[in-house]
């Protein structure tokens, strides 16, 4: 249906350069229509150029410049993607909530089974983790936006502006595009298995949902890309100067095999989830030293250790997110301040046996013998989090969800 096309090419084969071909131009024609798992609504067709002559009026941008259209385009669109799963998450929520509500098994609704209520509260705590990252990166695009006060009639500036804002906040874009991502599926998924054999039928929309969603992991570079882009930007900015990271994480590997890491107490309802967190983000760094140290500039072919590095990442800035919004929550009285505590309860328990998980994967590919069992004991300081009664939490944001028929924040 398009008849304009983004099309990248290299002028004299090295300059990469954007370029808007028109379809009615010689030489442009479309493919066969490809036939989808999902997405039967929109049409995908492979585009055929052959000796097509592009004016220099549709130039987009600057010879050899295509790399910021296309990094511009990816960033606002992983943006974008992360926060298009929220709705299709909560959407899926409520009509989870409702067939759980008015199936009836054994003389009474599968809601009040626990299984069904820890899948209901599960999603609710993935739902509210990704919102939380979203209202938080939008906010911070906003702020960046302002402080700059870009407040000109001229649209070329503000798009600019724009732009540059996303690029500045590529790290998040990357990381909301697989969280939500991967949230998403993982609640459309379960609630197909709420919807038992009627969630595999067309009859019910359950299903189309499913086969929907599959290619948001694999829209705007796919996940495995995006993890090694997470992790690979923060170390690029690291090496420009522009964040402290390295300093940070030699402290960090050296206080970990020195000491042992210091108890705090706090009045705070949260505390223990803030303390929890402070220990994720030192886990972070020491995973990332020590990969900078054991592999220096050639830790960008240890796919494997960046991804779970990624992971970590990911829950971290989920886990921090989750806690400042539910902290807020409290602060302002919200009518859902409770159930939002329980959520970010939930979330960093979970995190932290995530991050565990992950840490000693990529601890173990990098040392070996004493030197692995050293990180390892330091890694248990770091990480020793009494666990909480996440049943009793699911069960009540389960409650709560089918009580109200749909998402509760």
């Amino acid at each position: 249906f398009a008849d304009l096309f983004i099309v990248f090419a290299k002028v004299d084969g090295e300059l990469f350069t954007a370029f808007i071909v028109e379809r009615a131009f010689d030489g442009v024609s479309s493919g066969h229509e490809e036939h989808k798992m999902g997405l039967h609504g929109s049409s995908t067709t492979p585009v055929v150029l052959q000796d097509v002559h592009v004016p220099v009026e549709n130039l987009l941008g600057e010879v050899g410049k295509g790399h910021k259209v296309a990094f511009n385009v990816l960033n606002y669109g992983r943006f974008k993607l992360g926060a298009s799963t929220v709705g299709g998450s909560q959407n899926a929520i409520r009509e989870s909530a409702h067939y759980a509500a008015n199936r009836q098994q054994f003389g009474q609704a599968i809601a009040d089974f626990g299984a069904i209520k820890h899948k209901l509260g599960e999603m609710t705590v993935r739902a509210y983790a990704v919102e939380s990252m979203v209202f938080r990166t939008a906010g911070l695009i906003d702020e960046l936006l302002a402080s700059e006060k870009q407040e000109t009639a001229d649209e070329a500036a503000k798009s600019t502006a724009v732009l540059q804002a996303l690029e500045e906040f590529a790290i998040e874009s990357s990381i909301l595009k697989v969280a939500g991502s991967e949230a998403l599926d993982y609640i459309l998924d379960e609630n197909i298995q709420i919807h038992g054999g009627n969630g595999f039928v067309k009859d019910y929309p359950a299903e189309r949902y499913y086969r929907d969603s599959r290619v948001n992991r694999i829209f705007e570079g796919t996940n495995e890309i995006n993890r090694l882009l997470i992790p690979g930007m923060l170390i690029k900015r690291a090496t420009k100067g522009q964040l402290p990271l390295i300093h940070a994480a030699k402290q960090i590997q050296e206080e970990l095999l020195s000491r042992s890491v210091a108890n705090t107490t706090s009045d705070d309802p949260l505390a223990d989830q803030v303390a929890s967190i402070s220990m994720f983000k030192k886990v972070a760094l020491a995973v990332i030293g020590l990969g900078l140290q054991t592999y220096g500039t050639k830790i960008s072919d240890q796919q494997e250790i960046l991804s779970f590095t990624s992971d970590i990442l990911i829950d971290t800035f989920a886990a921090d997110t989750v806690v400042t919004r539910a902290r807020a929550a409290v602060e302002h009285s919200i009518t859902t301040s409770s159930l939002q505590r329980d959520a970010a309860i939930c979330f960093v328990n979970d995190a932290a046996m995530r991050i565990d998980t992950k840490a000693r994967a990529a601890l173990a590919a990098m040392t070996e013998g004493d030197e692995l069992r050293t990180h390892l004991a330091a890694l248990r300081r770091l990480l020793k989090v009494t666990p909480v009664n996440t049943v009793s939490i699911r069960r009540t944001l389960a409650n709560e969800t089918v009580k109200r028929g749909g998402y509760i924040f």
